[in-house]
């Protein structure tokens, strides 16, 4: 009995299918070669009621070691329909298994297609694989996927790798609220704090600046915070005091996590919030604020004091 004979493809695809074996599995399917190719493919198009996807994923690895990217394709292609969401769930673990296999096919057919394919959400690997072709088409698509809390960070690091190309889109969603200026949904908040935090990281162009200054009084904390740090960055050194007079402001009522980013900003950016700060500590009579909150931020100011002492 021979690795090419039928009855090798039929043990080396049990032992894929195997809980214990199914890594293992992979590579005597791929030693089976072209032969294996119709069993996987059956594998494959057979939708797991039970919602698990491991075999199927597995299948997709071999398929992708025997060079079989047109099945791939193939079922990428499929308009499948499915409508238990337990089904749902196993089916998209396998499209983003096979999208991911084929992102170094770098063919005009295959890009087209993860593009149509992440039109719907959650589809982490189709935004992987379209990051992978580093093309400014998909910069929208990209931009998209930021509001979606499964896909945002693999939508971060591929606007990351496209750099400058990427900056002008950002820029947009960073000062666009959707629906409407005055009322905004959660998914634009969540692209706008990314977008801001791309910009931020990778830096914002002078000439830019001046559309970002309002966001340093945005509703959301997040956002204003990190307005506050890209001007620390990129405006005028006149104007950087004010970025830690509404940081000293943004201090009250966040939670530890916020807080602990704004007091980290205040520290890196310590010589142009000096004044503001010592000018807080010593201010008589007080700001406006209740004296719980000024207990609060006082605390905030004399850590990050400790902080650039330390």
């Amino acid at each position: 009995m021979t690795a090419k004979q039928p009855q090798n493809v039929e043990a080396a695809i049990a032992k894929l299918k195997s809980i214990h074996d199914g890594d293992l599995g992979v590579v005597h399917v791929i030693a089976c070669g072209k032969q294996a190719i119709p069993a996987l493919r059956s594998m494959l198009f057979e939708p797991e009621r039970s919602g698990l996807y491991q075999a199927r994923c597995r299948a997709v690895e071999a398929l992708a070691g025997l060079g079989a990217y047109d099945v791939l394709i193939e079922f990428l292609e499929a308009d499948l329909t499915i409508a238990d969401p337990i089904e749902r769930v196993g089916e998209d673990a396998v499209i983003n298994a096979a999208a991911l296999a084929l992102a170094n096919v770098r063919e005009q057919r295959v890009f087209e297609l993860l593009l149509r394919l992440a039109q719907r959400p959650a589809l982490t690997g189709v935004i992987g694989a379209l990051g992978a072709f580093r093309r400014v088409e998909a910069i929208p698509v990209l931009i998209d996927a930021l509001g979606e809390d499964a896909s945002r960070l693999t939508a971060e690091t591929a606007l990351r790798k496209l750099g400058r190309p990427a900056q002008a889109a950002l820029l947009g969603v960073a000062t666009a609220r959707a629906p409407s200026g005055e009322r905004e949904s959660e998914s634009s908040a969540r692209r706008r704090r990314s977008a801001l935090r791309l910009l931020a990281e990778t830096g914002v162009p002078r000439k830019a600046w001046p559309s970002l200054r309002p966001l340093m009084r945005d509703n959301d904390a997040k956002i204003a915070m990190l307005a506050c740090e890209v001007c620390f960055d990129r405006a005028a050194a006149a104007e950087r005091p004010k970025a830690a007079r509404y940081l000293i402001e943004l201090l009250a009522h966040q939670d530890w996590v916020l807080r602990e980013e704004i007091e980290s900003c205040l520290v890196a950016n310590f010589d142009s919030a000096r004044e503001e700060i010592a000018g807080y500590l010593k201010e008589i009579p007080p700001r406006g604020e209740d004296t719980a909150t000024r207990k609060q931020i006082e605390a905030a100011l004399r850590r990050v004091m400790a902080r650039v002492s330390a």
